[in-house]
């Protein structure tokens, strides 16, 4: 293969040699005086064969670069070689007879070039180009129909030949071949949407010069009135010329913008089809040659079963646009469906429109039972319960998961509260599902147009954010209130200067004692983590929790409050007693493998006692992922750590599970404990618990603990521990020492 420097130097000399010699060739009919004939060896013979065997020599060197296309030049050099030999043999064969025979020697030669050049033509118009079969016949039908324009305005006497057969089939087989390279040059621009490249484009003008002094030789002869030495005889020859130009020309799109299947495109087979339609109407009454008929009637054919084929792509573009818009498990719209039915209602600027996320509670758990046979079922039979509790104007679509969208055009706030509370109730009876009776719940979050929103995006995250308001809450439904939403500029920038208060250790620590309630002694203290933020002043768990919670935080903010406060009160147990340290941590702690290592770690590294350390979580973290979250207390209690159950009471732990998790203290919650000493339901069960942990040998901390009767109906009852304002307010570092020097420590 030759190399690019070496192809593209063959191709500069071969096109400037080729150049001149074509200009002189065509300037000698004017200059040089010519016989009759029109013959002359010079000019004729040697200047013509050179001219005419140049273009081979640039496309054989195109060969070696133009991959894709390889064997389409290499078929044109071979066109242009038979023609060559072509003249070869008429001007050193054929003119020396006399008369001059048809069909000459030189025919064959010819004739051969003219298939090969039907070929390459072929070829080179496709180009390995996947098209759609559509495509093919929009190029079918304007070739055809070309060919049939073509046969009846400048072919017809030529398709009307007499003589042996011999002379009846040469004759006819040079119109012919004409006819056959316009529908496939015409056909070729289809696939490139009727707009060539360079190389098609000179190609085509190539083929149309040498197609026309084919036609107008054809037609002289026919009337007997060709004379040689004319221009005609430069057609041919700067039409070879032209095919080698075409080899070396950009193949690529002249428009760079791309190029797209739209109105214009479809036009242009439509225009072909049209002037088809003309050739047939208009040949019963002119005489029209019959091949011109029958390439009309085969563009005509095409034509229908162009459009039977359109019609097919529609339905089926139709059936894959409702199925991509459509759930398949459901029936119900999908995402994308839900969210273009927004954008069209929000487009039309309503009076009052209503979004609705909901979410299933406990989706996860039926298909961690039951399998996901069993939950796919359920989300049908939810979905058939929605539909039917909705009213007509709205919209249901399944947008993943367990996750359903209501949209509610015309929907003030208070009608679509209305309309959660109606779905929350169709939920109230229970499913069968595998023959299990199952009951499940929902969250509903809601947002409003305008009022929470005026764009779908925003409408969408102020629905979800919403609902997940309403499942933190467990309160069913909630509407979207800007206080909740975590997202908020001004809480992203919160939230990005907590990160940085957290890698710089800008946090502070508060501690909370708890009091032995049967020696009277301060036995330990729970460390709360407080930020001191440089222009709100000190913030508390509840501002920035949440935000740490949703944006992975928790982990880091973790480990800085179990250093902070074991390096505290690592430090005044060695010198005030064994004082035990709590401190909360998250789920999201007990689900990190590292974790339990990771304290262990962070106790060697202040010296200090595992033991002294008892780490709180709460009943709702513990049930999350109660296999992992059982393996991590395993793993910290082997180390010594002591477990809490924070908030007993408000969550839905069972007794299995407390079995399971082998925990050492339970926290029993404030909304018990305050009021014990006036309610009676209260009272009983601050005892029952007290019996129960006195039961399972655990200890008991009584939180909220705010007066005297409360805490002495504690102590009457058995209770091991308090903790509350009557007893301590949570206190920085500096003033805990002074509180346990004014209190004595309880050493045992």
């Amino acid at each position: 293969m030759p190399s690019r420097p070496r192809a593209q130097r063959v191709l500069r000399w071969s096109m400037a040699l080729g150049g001149l010699l074509t200009v002189a060739y065509t300037v000698a009919f004017w200059v040089v005086p010519r016989p009759n004939s029109g013959y002359v060896t010079l000019w004729d013979g040697w200047i013509a064969t050179i001219v005419a065997g140049l273009p081979a020599v640039g496309m054989a060197a195109a060969v070696g670069l133009r991959r894709r296309a390889r064997l389409g030049w290499l078929v044109m050099s071979l066109a242009v070689l038979l023609n060559l030999a072509g003249n070869l043999v008429s001007i050193y064969h054929d003119q020396n007879l006399d008369p001059l025979p048809f069909p000459a020697l030189s025919d064959v030669p010819w004739l051969a070039s003219y298939v090969a050049c039907a070929a390459a033509l072929a070829l080179l118009t496709q180009r390995g180009r996947r098209v759609h079969r559509g495509t093919h016949l929009d190029g079918a039908i304007a070739g055809l129909s070309a060919g049939a324009i073509a046969v009846s305005l400048w072919f017809g006497p030529l398709l009307s030949v007499t003589g042996s057969p011999a002379q009846v089939v040469t004759g006819l087989a040079y119109p012919l071949f004409d006819v056959v390279f316009i529908v496939v040059i015409v056909a070729g621009l289809a696939p490139q949407r009727y707009r060539p490249d360079w190389s098609s484009l000179i190609l085509s003008l190539g083929v149309g010069l040498f197609a026309l002094g084919d036609i107008v030789y054809l037609n002289q002869t026919s009337a007997g009135t060709y004379v040689g030495g004319t221009w005609l005889e430069a057609t041919w020859v700067v039409g070879i010329a032209l095919f080698a130009v075409a080899a070396w020309a950009p193949s690529g799109p002249r428009n760079p913008v791309a190029v797209r299947d739209d109105a214009g495109v479809s036009v242009v087979p439509a225009v072909f089809a049209l002037g088809a339609l003309a050739v047939l109407v208009v040949a019963p009454f002119y005489g029209v040659p019959p091949l011109a008929t029958l390439l009309a009637g085969g563009a005509v054919a095409l034509t229908l079963a162009r459009t039977l084929l359109t019609v097919r792509e529609l339905r089926l573009a139709n059936r894959s646009r409702r199925e991509a818009r459509t759930d398949d498990l459901t029936a119900l719209a999908n995402r994308r469906r839900f969210i273009e039915h927004l954008d069209d209602l929000l487009a039309t600027t309503p009076a009052a429109a209503a979004l609705l996320i909901i979410d299933l509670d406990g989706f996860k758990e039926v298909n961690d039972t039951l399998g996901h046979h069993a939950g796919d079922d359920l989300l049908v039979h939810v979905a058939g319960r929605f539909a039917r509790a909705l009213p007509e104007a709205s919209l249901l679509a399944r947008l993943g998961g367990d996750e359903f969208g209501i949209s509610l055009p015309g929907c003030r706030h208070a009608d679509a509260t209305a309309v959660a509370d109606t779905l929350l109730a169709s939920l109230t009876d229970p499913f069968t599902l595998d023959g299990v009776a199952m009951r499940v719940s929902a969250s509903v979050g809601v947002a409003t147009y305008p009022e929470h929103g005026d764009d779908r995006s925003e409408l969408l995250r102020h629905a979800d954010v919403a609902m997940y308001q309403a499942k933190r809450r467990r309160a069913g439904q909630s509407s979207y209130d800007p206080v909740d939403d975590p997202n908020t500029v001004e809480k992203l920038a919160l939230l990005e200067e907590f990160r940085t208060a957290v890698e710089q250790g800008q946090l502070v620590m508060h501690y909370q004692p708890t009091l032995g309630l049967r020696t009277g002694h301060i036995v330990g203290v729970e460390a709360l983590v407080r930020w001191p933020h440089p222009t709100r002043g000190l913030l508390y768990p509840d501002t920035f929790i949440p935000l740490a919670e949703r944006r992975g935080l928790i982990p880091p903010l973790t480990r800085a409050v179990l250093d902070l406060s074991i390096a505290e009160i690592g430090g005044m147990r060695a010198h005030d007693g064994p004082l035990q340290l709590s401190v909360n941590i998250s789920g999201h702690d007990l689900l990190d493998d590292a974790f339990p290592e990771r304290v262990l770690d962070i106790c060697a590294m202040h010296r200090f006692d595992p033991s002294a350390l008892t780490l709180e979580i709460t009943e709702t973290a513990l049930i999350a992922e109660p296999a992992r979250a059982t393996t991590a207390i395993h793993r910290l209690r082997a180390g010594g750590v002591h477990i809490a159950v924070d908030d007993f009471g408000v969550g839905y732990s069972s007794m299995a599970q407390l079995l399971e998790l082998a925990v050492d203290e339970l926290k029993l919650d404030r909304s018990f404990v305050t009021g014990a000493a006036v309610d009676p339901r209260a009272h009983a069960i601050v005892r029952a618990t007290i019996e129960l942990t006195r039961a399972l040998g655990l200890r008991l901390v009584a939180e909220g603990v705010e007066d005297e009767p409360t805490l002495n109906l504690l102590r009457e009852a058995g209770c091991d521990i308090a903790q509350g304002y009557l007893i301590a307010r949570p206190m920085p570092f500096e003033r805990l020492t002074d509180h346990l020097t004014a209190r004595a420590v309880d050493v045992g």
